[in-house]
């Protein structure tokens, strides 16, 4: 009688199992955000003139507390640049998740579809082509550029019964390289009128990010992630097979565009500031899927934290690892480079062990 009323008291196993999974979830979460504190720190002392850990807290706790020149270079130059690059890593990773479980393959990335390119184009065309082109109206021509650069890939990839991972990437592939074909062409025939400021859309950088460029991606950035976490519910049903996600009453092509339409806010906005920035959108959900797994109510977090931090520590990398490390002190690397030469060989992994289904 005894062992039976301990029994009907012990929580089901399936509860505890499912118990420990959320604390699991919750840890790697709070983990991810200590990472991205850490990240920030380091950016924020790293440079020209290196600060130590505990004078940039200090800092940012008070500005008056610290010498004029400190809180000049923490607050003016490199926080503005670390908070930009956050937000545009947490962009693209948030963006790269939603086209993934658009595609339901690991190789949906803004950049591998279009995405990014799309976006990329439409803000060099209305940069450097229209004078006086208002410079708070970027972001959204890029997310139309986005948003169009996805439906042209998804159309082309489409043969009337479905859309396979292959058609997908290569269609993504070949677009890519034709509206990049196209932003150089602009870029050519703009040079005398400012084009080398577009450079950093080619390659990725945050060169010029500041303050305006923060406050600039700010509000896409928030309603991006809100809208994405909004989606969650329904992308986690989509997973499940459009048989099934029909079955229980899912709109399936509607959630799809919605889902590729918030994709493109991210995108389009984070193209808008910082460029043609690689395989973010390809590294952080497949490294976020195998800590959280594939509920999209702890992937979008997790990849939005993850994505900020590796976007601040590849720019600090990119900033000063690199020239130090061929020597070249004053030369300033693209972000993109860092981030190609991390997830360049992830997509080759994919590709080449035919891991491009779910």
């Amino acid at each position: 009688m005894g062992i039976e009323a301990v029994r009907s008291a012990s929580p089901p196993s399936s509860l505890v199992v499912a118990r420990r999974r959320l604390a699991l979830r919750l840890m790697i979460i709070a983990l991810s955000a200590l990472l991205l504190l850490g990240a920030m720190i380091v950016a924020l002392g790293s440079g020209s003139q290196s600060i130590a850990p505990a004078e940039v807290i200090k800092a940012l706790q008070d500005r008056e507390s610290v010498k004029k020149s400190v809180a000049l270079i923490i607050h003016e130059v490199r926080l503005p640049r670390a908070l930009t690059g956050a937000l545009v890593g947490m962009n693209l990773a948030v963006a790269g998740a939603l086209l993934q479980g658009v595609v339901r393959s690991p190789l949906g990335d803004p950049y591998i579809l279009g995405v990014s390119a799309g976006g990329g184009l439409a803000a060099a065309a209305t940069t450097l082509r229209i004078e006086g082109f208002p410079q708070n109206a970027v972001p959204i021509t890029a997310f139309v550029g986005s948003l169009i650069g996805a439906l042209i890939v998804y159309a082309i990839a489409w043969d009337g019964s479905g859309v396979t991972t292959t058609r997908l990437a290569l269609a993504g592939v070949a677009l890519t390289a034709m509206i990049g074909a196209m932003t150089t062409t602009v870029v050519v025939m703009s040079v005398q009128g400012g084009g080398q400021i577009i450079f950093q859309w080619l390659v990725g950088g945050l060169y010029t990010a500041g303050w305006r460029e923060y406050h600039l991606i700010l509000p896409y950035s928030l309603a991006g992630f809100a809208l994405a976490m909004l989606l969650a519910t329904r992308a986690n049903i989509l997973a499940l097979g459009d048989d099934m996600a029909q079955g229980l009453g899912l709109h399936v092509e509607w959630t799809r565009f919605l889902m590729s339409a918030v994709a493109a806010v991210l995108a389009g906005s984070a193209v808008a500031v910082a460029g043609l920035i690689a395989f973010v959108g390809l590294l952080v959900p497949f490294v976020a899927r195998r800590l959280v797994g594939s509920d999209f109510r702890f992937l979008v977090p997790a990849c939005a934290l993850l994505g900020a931090a590796l976007l601040v520590g590849a720019d600090t990398a990119a900033r000063v690892t690199f020239p130090a490390l061929f020597n070249l002190q004053n030369i300033e690397f693209p972000v993109g480079i860092v981030t190609a030469l991390i997830g360049g060989p992830l997509f080759l992994w994919l590709v080449r062990a035919r891991r491009a289904q779910w």
